[in-house]
Order: C-alpha cells, then structure tokens, then sequence
C-alpha cells in the first residue's frame, strides 16, 4: 500500500501503467467500418492511409523506483511502420528515432491527439518508447521531471 504524500493516508494499490487496445480514429468507427478500413493487430494498426504502432510512454514516479507507462498508439509515416515491420522480430534499438503524432486521448491532460512525439524502437521483446517533444505540453515537462505518487493514484481512479 502506498501513502498519500500530504496526509499519509493509505491510498490503497496503484497500478503503473495504463494501455489502448487501439488508436482512438479506429476505435470510434462501426464495426462495419472496422471491417472495411482497417487491419488491427495488437502492435500494428493501419486505417486506410494512415499507420499506428503501438508503444509506451513512461513517466518517472518522483520519490519511488517506478514509471508510469502510457500505453499509447502513434500515427507514424508509412515508410517508418513498414520499416519496423519488415524488422519486427529483430533487435531495432539501435535504429535511429523517428517522429509520429499521438493517436489517443490521455486523461488528464489536454490536446493530446496529434501531439508530437519521437519514436525508439525497442529490442525484440520490447515495445517501442515515445518521447513527447513539445515543449509546451504538459507530457513533455512530466516525462522529463516526473510526477507525483498521487498523480499516478489519480490515473487509476480517472475514469475518464
């Protein structure tokens, strides 16, 4: 059990992470339209045009050995999403960053659709990190400073 850093009351179990099963444009279609436009895999989404990958963004927990990790998708440039999938089975983390967009909304922060991200690819048994860079976006300052243990208690009890 952790303790709320004000008070010391217990705040009960936290979990860490919190993840999308898909980018938010495909999960808000029919499943007519599913069927018709896009292929979903658990890692790989693509929507007429448009490609996602599957990743995680962390954000260091201030005071504990823990990050808060974001399960997200990001909307990424064609030749990008088929360059990782023709080397998925493979070590990519020594392959260069590339840019993407955020592709769900994250509770408790706004304008996080289309927010800029970088992309690294991970090893063959991990998924890829995101590294928000705006500078002006919240995500971006608590990646790079981290948050609070409460602020990771406030995830698990958004219901958003």
């Amino acid at each position: 059990m952790a303790k709320c850093g004000c008070c010391g009351k217990d705040i009960g179990e936290i979990v860490f992470d919190k993840s999308y099963k898909m980018p938010d444009d495909i999960w808000n279609l029919s499943p007519i339209e599913k069927e018709e436009r896009a292929q979903i895999d658990s890692d790989l989404c693509r929507l007429d045009n448009r490609y996602f990958i599957r990743g995680v963004a962390y954000l260091p927990v201030n005071g504990t050995d823990h990050c808060y990790g974001w399960g997200i998708w990001a909307e990424v440039p064609q030749e990008d999403f088929f360059n990782y999938l023709e080397n998925y089975e493979e070590d990519n983390s020594t392959k260069p960053k590339f840019s993407g967009l955020v592709a769900n909304v994250i509770p408790s922060y706004e304008n996080t659709i289309g927010l800029k991200l970088m992309v690294q690819l991970g090893s063959e048994t991990q998924r890829p990190e995101f590294y928000f860079t705006d500078p002006m976006h919240l995500l971006t300052k608590e990646q790079a400073e981290g948050i609070s243990i409460e602020k990771v208690h406030s995830f698990s009890s958004n219901k958003s």
